[in-house]
């Protein structure tokens, strides 16, 4: 008999619903398993408020009526005897009245908290909302963990215990199969691939700086964004570009280095997913989940600054026979770190040991 799980996802945003369907293509063959999405603000007329503390009070508003459903979910499944496992802290707290600690763990790359040293913009999380989330936190039996620095920052920020911190690796094993590397091209090009939705936060537009600035016959990028930043020679704009469709597998495909020179990131899920691509991945720093897929020096490069990035770059694109090795080394790690029976096990044994 297949144990049971309900999976009360989180999908706000993009990145979210990526992780969403990451979870489930790892576990819908395996678990009997039950989805729920927690998104009351969907099912309300988007309203524009002028004044953020309203907006934010609407949202909140929202959310609490939507726990109601939420908490029924939690609790039928409670007595179904199904473990839980929530995406990200939010749902946990909206269950927080129907939780059964014994059988409810939460995964997350990110707390509100694990930006306040890298975010620009000095958003910090009050110290009532840590409190509260704090709570959350500890009523679980186990905070699965993506990252090593999202551990880190719980256990630090949140005072959570190490028994009740577990690491695991976010399912790249769809990409696996959906991204096949290309085959070594002896054209002398150097093609650079970007993607990032959210171009000035993601370092796009000081990659482009850089990129108009070099002039050099056998460099070429494509950018896949959902900001248009106008046309410039050799550059390619690509928007509207859906995961999985021909379009995105073929730029992946027809690339050698992505880089994405962020500024602040938890785990962009695009650096697995080009390294199960086979191309050699430049990022900074401020991207929290770089180190689980990039080795400096053997697939790419985790750089401190923007600024070292793009001279780290500037020396890669002038060595074919290095790109060509990251690149095959990229695929190398994916397939041996991240396999489909590696993370499942991972993941069944925090949300099912006793």
């Amino acid at each position: 008999m297949k144990k049971k799980l309900l999976l009360v996802t989180f999908p706000v945003d993009f990145g979210s619903k990526t992780f969403e369907q990451r979870y489930i293509k790892l576990f819908e063959n395996h678990l009997d398993l039950r989805i729920y999405r927690f998104v009351p603000d969907q099912f309300v007329p988007n309203q524009k408020y002028s004044n953020p503390l309203l907006r934010f009070s609407a949202t909140i508003g929202r959310r609490l009526l939507g726990s109601i459903e939420l908490q029924r979910q939690v609790r039928k499944a409670n007595r179904e005897s199904r473990n839980i496992v929530f995406q990200g802290v939010s749902p946990a707290l909206f269950a927080y009245p129907a939780i059964n600690r014994g059988t409810s763990c939460i995964v997350t790359d990110w707390t509100r908290k694990l930006y306040e040293s890298i975010d620009a913009s000095g958003t910090i999380s009050p110290p009532w909302l840590t409190f509260i989330h704090k709570q959350v936190l500890n009523s679980q039996k186990y905070v699965i963990g993506l990252t090593d620095a999202v551990i880190e920052g719980i256990s630090k920020d949140y005072g959570i215990p190490h028994h009740k911190l577990r690491k695991s690796r976010l399912p790249f094993s769809v990409d696996l199969n959906l991204f096949v590397p290309s085959p070594n091209r002896d054209d002398g090009i150097v093609k650079i691939l970007f993607v990032g939705g959210d171009f000035q936060r993601k370092g796009g537009d000081v990659l482009l700086d850089w990129f108009v600035k070099q002039d050099k016959l056998h460099l070429q990028m494509t950018m896949v964004t959902s900001h248009h930043p106008g046309d410039f020679k050799d550059v390619t704009i690509q928007t509207n570009v859906q995961y999985g469709e021909p379009r995105h597998i073929d730029l992946f495909k027809s690339h050698d280095i992505f880089v994405l020179p962020t500024k602040c990131d938890a785990y962009p899920s695009v650096i697995g997913e080009a390294a199960c691509a086979g191309l050699a991945v430049l990022t900074t720093r401020n991207a929290l989940g770089a180190p689980e897929i990039i080795q400096n020096g053997v697939n790419g490069y985790i750089c401190d600054s923007q600024e070292a990035l793009l001279n780290q770059l500037g020396m890669l694109v002038e060595n074919k026979t290095l790109i060509e090795s990251m690149k095959q080394s990229s695929r190398e790690i994916m397939e041996k770190n991240f396999a489909l029976d590696l993370v499942l096990k991972d993941f069944m044994s925090c949300i099912f040991e006793d």
